[in-house]
């Protein structure tokens, strides 16, 4: 029996028997926004729920078209925008930091979206990879207009801004050897498609977005996102990662 006739049979069992994907695939999402461990179950909660809302509709849109993980990775982050936009607005990178790249997008993302300090926001991009001093990230910091915060304050706020941040899950072997594999490839590519890669795959920016960031047509620049996925995919194979495993990751996962 084909893949979509199987979910639509039984989309139930189809949920329950791929939990462990799905929870797998909620864990990278969280990492890849430096969620804590509160906040990650509670998307995780939000993200299941929609998933069974309306008998399973979601599982039983699947047409087959792809894997089932790389459909579930595509869902389940886009669901996390949904979930975030639900939660902060819509929220969109000012035309200064898309000018300066992805670090400083992430940056003003830490700063003004997700209400972190300077220090916090610095300590997160640098516990995933960012290899900028912190002098270095301050003075990218220093570039950045001032945005008013997009979260409510209130007590409970107050609170949490006297405690500790909660630590993430910690990441296990194979995902640290497939997060360095990844990295890997990508700097393998010319450093405008590193630019490209990390604001499209990683950052989530729109490709007319990126177009008028860089001064490019937009057609083009699809065609351009086709090759970079193309070889990316192909080297990550070259390094014993799977094509379904390859496909994921360029779906969804995050590399700094």
């Amino acid at each position: 029996m084909s893949a979509p006739q199987s979910l639509n049979a039984d989309p139930e069992r189809s949920f329950l028997d791929n939990l462990a994907l799905i929870d797998r695939i909620l864990s990278i999402i969280a990492r890849r926004h430096s969620l804590s461990v509160t906040d990650a179950e509670e998307f995780a909660s939000w993200a299941k729920a929609r998933l069974v809302a309306n008998e399973y509709a979601i599982l039983r849109k699947f047409a087959g078209r792809s894997t089932l993980s790389t459909y579930l990775t595509v869902v389940l982050t886009n669901a996390f925008r949904d979930y975030r936009n639900s939660l902060w607005g819509r929220w969109r990178p000012s035309a200064a930091a898309l000018r300066l790249g992805p670090t400083c997008i992430r940056l003003e993302e830490l700063l003004y979206r997700d209400d972190h300090t300077l220090r916090e926001a610095i300590g997160v991009l640098q516990s995933v990879g960012c290899e900028l001093s912190d002098a270095e990230l301050t003075r990218l910091a220093a570039k950045i207009p001032p945005r008013q915060s997009t979260m409510e304050v209130g007590l409970e706020k107050v609170d949490e801004a006297a405690v500790r941040i909660e630590t993430t899950a910690p990441v296990s072997e194979e995902t640290a050897a497939t997060m360095r594999a990844l990295r890997e490839v990508v700097q393998q590519l010319p450093p405008e498609e590193r630019i490209i890669t990390r604001m499209r795959f990683w950052d989530g920016i729109s490709v007319a977005d990126i177009a008028r960031a860089l001064g490019q047509e937009q057609k083009p620049l699809y065609r351009k996102l086709e090759s970079i996925q193309g070889r990316l995919r192909t080297w990550l194979e070259e390094r014993g990662i799977d094509r379904e495993r390859a496909a994921e990751i360029l779906a969804g996962e995050a590399i700094w």
